[in-house]
């Protein structure tokens, strides 16, 4: 059976271009001098590629949907769309598997693929769509690490977009990943670290701490088979490198002060992305120190100085910055040692005002997942108020119920914070 797509109008088509160019990507590109060399692979590929064109297509129209709710005709042309993106996708990987295994690879599919992802997640905030085209990136770039790209510049770009959605996705949903393939992708990014911060169009400098949510994830779900000194002395690395940023691109900095490098690098980074590393590197450590310590109570004078640090940081950023378009993940992470009115505030008026925004259910489902937990810290420090907060917070444990043990991987988290 052969599924037919409607066609929509060269004024639709345009109008879904102008919209992608100038609104729905603006959140994955978080500075202004950025958003050309951002864009410029998805159009410069999308122009050659009927697949990437169908998905940039596909995320513009249900993307538009968001903000023309009135208009009808634009639903269809969104489901049409989507319709027509994954049935290409399918057929792509198809064809691949089916090639002789000497073929050179395109990585047009990978970035129609993760442009499935951004569609997923920030117009439909689906996670059971989103799982196997991740699983699918995985694969797809494993088998690409061997070979040499033809536009090198597209795939550090692409590696930087894979780890960005899989390492988040990774921390509320790892059980459903392939992170077999997925370890192999990041451990060729750790091992190269200028794939980390030779563009940095998504995170900046943050991009090294992408690898490091990955890691400390991966550690978390290899822990039944590890060795428990081994799991502890491994978590405690990464904690000192985390307490000490230098340690975590004084080597990609190296690399990049070669020669061959420096001819072809001049980053400049701004306060603002520096204010992004401070926010994510923070709240790296708030996880790591949770892990570590799973009874660890939101009271510890350690942890409140990270989250007093922390709202610092974000009182640095504007609140119409693109930055706050990506900060779901810390918000949540640091949201959960919220303890003090000011603090759950401030966290609270940075989803609503994103979510005004970008109009993406990740927002408002964070929001209510971190009221739900804050009403649970206020039920159970109820009955205990004569005490001290210190001693009363000492029996709380911040990821559910006192002595539950729960680990981040299982907070019952309905989408992805990406």
């Amino acid at each position: 059976m052969v599924t037919v797509f409607a066609v929509p109008s060269c004024p639709i088509l345009r109008r879904l271009l102008a919209h992608f160019t100038e609104g729905s990507a603006l959140w994955m590109s978080i500075s202004p001098r950025r958003h050309k060399r951002f864009l410029h692979h998805f159009v410069s590929t999308a122009v050659g590629s009927p697949l990437t064109m169908s998905c940039v297509l596909a995320v513009a129209a249900a993307d538009l949907l968001k903000y023309e709710t009135r208009e009808p005709d634009m639903r269809m042309i969104s489901l049409d769309l989507y319709g027509k993106a994954v049935a290409g996708v399918r057929s792509e990987i198809d064809n691949e598997l089916a090639c002789e295994q000497d073929r050179p690879l395109s990585d047009d599919i990978v970035l129609a693929i993760l442009l499935l992802c951004l569609h997923e997640t920030h117009n439909f905030s689906d996670t059971s769509r989103l799982l196997p085209h991740l699983n699918a990136a995985a694969f797809l770039l494993q088998q690409r690490l061997s070979s040499a790209p033809s536009n090198g510049h597209l795939r550090t770009f692409l590696l930087e977009l894979f780890s960005y959605f899989f390492a988040l996705t990774a921390f509320s949903h790892g059980p459903s990943l392939a992170l077999t393939p997925a370890g192999e992708v990041f451990d060729m990014i750790s091992a190269n670290p200028h794939h980390q911060l030779g563009q940095g169009m998504l995170l900046g400098p943050s991009q090294a701490l992408i690898t490091t949510i990955f890691q400390v994830t991966r550690f978390v779900m290899r822990a039944p088979s590890m060795m428990y000194g081994m799991f502890r002395l491994e978590l405690a690395i990464i904690e000192h490198q985390l307490q000490n940023p230098r340690n975590l691109t004084d080597l990609a900095t190296a690399e990049l002060e070669q020669p061959h490098y420096q001819a072809r690098i001049n980053t400049v980074y701004s306060p603002d992305d520096e204010i992004l590393f401070e926010i994510y590197r923070l709240s790296c450590l708030v996880y790591v120190k949770q892990i570590l310590d799973p009874d660890v109570h939101p009271c510890n004078h350690e942890l409140q100085h990270l989250v007093n640090s922390f709202v610092n940081e974000l009182n640095a950023l504007e609140g119409d910055s693109p930055l706050n378009g990506i900060l779901t993940w810390p918000l949540l992470v640091v949201g959960l040692c919220a303890v003090t009115r000011p603090q759950q505030n401030l966290i609270m008026a940075r989803l609503r005002k994103s979510h005004k925004i970008w109009r993406t259910d990740i927002f408002t489902t964070t929001m209510d997942f971190l009221r739900q937990r804050w009403s649970l810290l206020a039920t159970e420090m109820g009955p205990q108020q004569h005490k001290g907060t210190q001693q009363a917070m000492f029996q709380y444990n911040c990821r559910g119920s006192p002595g539950s043990h729960h680990t981040f991987e299982s907070l019952p988290l309905p989408i992805v914070l990406v």
